[in-house]
């Protein structure tokens, strides 16, 4: 396992302009609640590919990782894992405009890679940790159809809506022809 590290010394690297590093670390997240459900990360601490490179008077850091998110699924409530793909980049260059002094950046060098990496996690998360529906209405992850979803009472009115708007709506017979197409 990679070393476990908050907070990165950017002045400590000895990058010069142009320079860069790659390294691995270990962050810890910790868990995400949405609507008293509590979500967590099935690897925490989370092993993140970390690039640093130096410009002319600041950095440019990219954070990259590949966590999953485990926790009930907001549809069914069962349990639920979720893949997610990070990658984010954050600049700090406050001698060139004060805009883009990075939040995450304290004393003018110390990078807070834990806040950065948990913020990218947050941002990658959709705005439903919930399996979709396939074609015949059928949740994904537990197999269950949405009228026995309706039935238990866990099946949102959003979920509602989209069910309705595809069996109101048939085909647009104009791409007929396309449809055929094997791609």
């Amino acid at each position: 396992m990679p070393p476990l590290t908050d907070q990165l010394d950017l002045d400590r690297m000895g990058l010069k302009p142009g320079g860069g590093s790659r390294f691995e670390i270990a962050v810890r997240v910790g868990e995400f609640v949405f609507g008293h459900q509590h979500y967590s990360l099935a690897d925490d601490p989370l092993p993140v590919l970390v690039d640093a490179s130096r410009t002319t008077s600041g950095f440019v850091v990219r954070v990259r990782a590949k966590p999953q998110i485990e926790g009930p699924c907001m549809r069914c409530s069962d349990d639920f894992g979720l893949a997610l793909k990070i990658d984010h980049s954050e600049v700090h260059e406050p001698a060139l405009d004060g805009e883009l002094a990075s939040d995450y950046v304290e004393e003018g060098k110390l990078l807070n890679v834990a806040a950065l990496v948990r913020d990218a996690v947050g941002l990658a998360l959709p705005p439903s940790i919930s399996g979709p529906l396939d074609e015949h209405g059928q949740c994904t992850a537990c197999d269950r159809t949405h009228e026995q979803l309706l039935e238990l009472g866990v099946a949102g009115e959003q979920d509602v809506a989209e069910l309705e708007q595809r069996e109101q709506h048939a085909p647009d017979p104009r791409w007929a022809k396309l449809r055929e197409l094997e791609l």
